[in-house]
């Protein structure tokens, strides 16, 4: 295909909703679940379930600090896929980070 960029639909995200979550959370461990379903296009019910799922999986550990809860992302932790070829969480997240500070200062401004 020739032309220049492919515009993807709207609704199609190259993260989980998995992967947009513990993104979010590494990058704002003290956010609540609304900020998180703002940040991220989920629902508050959509986030609690999948913070529950990496809470129970090892990915993230939820600590109560006064009526708030903060979050402590493992960056050790491993992706299991084959395809990730034992990328850790904070190399992910550094790689995705990365790719999006150069794209900002490459916008036109």
């Amino acid at each position: 295909m020739a032309g220049g960029p492919i515009k993807m639909p709207k609704k199609w995200n190259f993260l989980s909703n998995y992967g947009l979550v513990l993104t979010h959370l590494f990058q704002n461990p003290e956010a609540t679940l609304r900020e998180i379903a703002r940040g991220t296009d989920l629902t508050e019910r959509a986030v609690y379930q999948i913070v529950r799922d990496l809470q129970e999986g090892g990915f993230i550990e939820k600590t109560k600090v006064g009526r708030r809860n903060t979050y402590k992302v493992y960056e050790s932790a491993l992706f299991s896929f084959p395809v990730y070829q034992g990328l850790n969480i904070a190399q992910m997240i550094t790689a995705l980070r990365r790719i999006l500070e150069d794209a900002r200062a490459d916008a036109p401004a």
